[in-house]
């Protein structure tokens, strides 16, 4: 499956592939779609005793930002889908403003409730 949402006149993409109960998900976009940064997250009780919490991890390629978008989509899945995802992420735009850094934002938010909505069909 892969989704879109734009922005700007730019396009913000994210691939999604069930693997077992897990899921790899592939967020990119921009200019110069990329690996920026890769995260992984992974479902398990909450510490409060109540709900799902997540545990993650991120590698970061130097000098790239991407782990705000990744981490988000990787925790969320794991959340919703009680699983393990893994989120590779790379978003580029040439000399970003930060309001676009926002817009960008706003699009992944976006993105990632249709992807949340899209998974929860795949009850299987």
């Amino acid at each position: 499956m892969v989704f879109e949402e734009g922005f700007e006149g730019y396009t913000l993409k994210c691939a999604v592939i069930r693997m077992g109960n897990d899921y790899t998900l592939a967020v990119y976009g921009g200019e110069k779609p990329h690996v920026g940064s890769v995260a992984m997250a992974i479902a398990r009780p909450s510490l409060t005793g109540e709900g799902v919490g997540v545990t993650s991890s991120v590698v970061n390629a130097m000098g790239h930002k991407d782990e705000a978008v990744g981490r988000l989509f990787a925790e969320e899945v794991a959340r919703s889908r009680r699983c393990t995802a893994v989120c590779s992420c790379g978003i580029h735009i040439d000399h970003i403003r930060p309001e676009q850094i926002e817009h960008i934002r706003e699009a992944s938010r976006r993105l990632l409730r249709r992807v949340l909505e899209e998974l929860k069909k795949d009850q299987t």
